[in-house]
C-alpha cells in the first residue's frame, strides 16, 4: 500500500474507495497480474520453435522468481482457502497456463521435438510441477545458475 500511495499521491482510503474496498483492490491487482503474465506467455509461445518457446518461458519464470515471489503462488498459499472467488480465479489462471502449455507441446510433438513415448497431458503436468518447483525453490535458493541448470534439465527431459 505504501508503494501505491507514493506512486499515486493518494491516501489509502481513496485507493480502496476506487475499488470498493481492500478486497476489490486485491482482485483488481490479481486480475491485472494474471492478464500481464498471460499476454507475455502467449506472445512468447507464438514465436519460434515450440520447445525453444517453452525454454524461454521457463527462463522467464526463473527471472521473475529471482525478482520477487509469484503473486499467484503467494495468493494461493495465503488467501485462496479464505476466498472462494479468488481461489476460482487463480484456478482458472492455472487452467489457462495448462491449456497454453498443452498447445505448445502438441506443436512440438508435430515437429518431432518431443520424446514420442510420453502423453501430452503427462508432459503438461510435468511442466506445471516444474514451474511451481522453480518458483518455490527460487524463494529458498535464489541461485540463478542452479535454477538455470534445472531449466536445462527439464528441457533435456522433454526433447526427443
Amino acid at each position: 500500500m505504501q508503494d501505491l500511495v507514493a506512486a499515486t499521491g493518494l491516501h489509502p482510503g481513496s485507493i480502496y474507495a476506487a475499488f470498493g474496498n481492500k478486497r476489490g483492490l486485491l482482485l483488481a491487482v490479481v486480475d491485472h497480474y494474471i492478464e500481464s503474465k498471460r499476454a507475455c506467455r502467449r506472445a512468447r509461445f507464438a514465436q519460434g520453435e515450440p520447445l525453444a518457446a517453452i525454454e524461454g518461458f521457463l527462463r522467464q519464470v526463473v527471472s521473475d522468481t529471482l525478482d520477487g515471489c509469484c503473486l499467484i503462488t503467494r495468493t494461493l498459499v495465503e488467501l485462496a482457502e479464505q476466498d472462494e472467488e479468488l481461489r476460482l480465479r487463480l484456478k482458472a489462471s492455472y487452467g489457462e497456463l495448462e491449456e497454453d502449455l498443452a498447445v505448445v507441446l502438441e506443436q512440438a510433438r508435430e515437429k518431432g521435438e518431443l520424446a514420442a513415448d510420453v502423453a501430452t497431458p503427462t508432459l503438461t503436468a510435468f511442466l506445471l510441477v516444474s514451474i511451481q518447483g522453480l518458483v518455490t525453490v527460487g524463494q529458498c535458493r535464489p541461485e540463478p545458475e542452479l535454477l538455470g541448470d534445472v531449466v536445462s534439465q527439464v528441457m533435456a527431459s522433454l526433447r526427443a
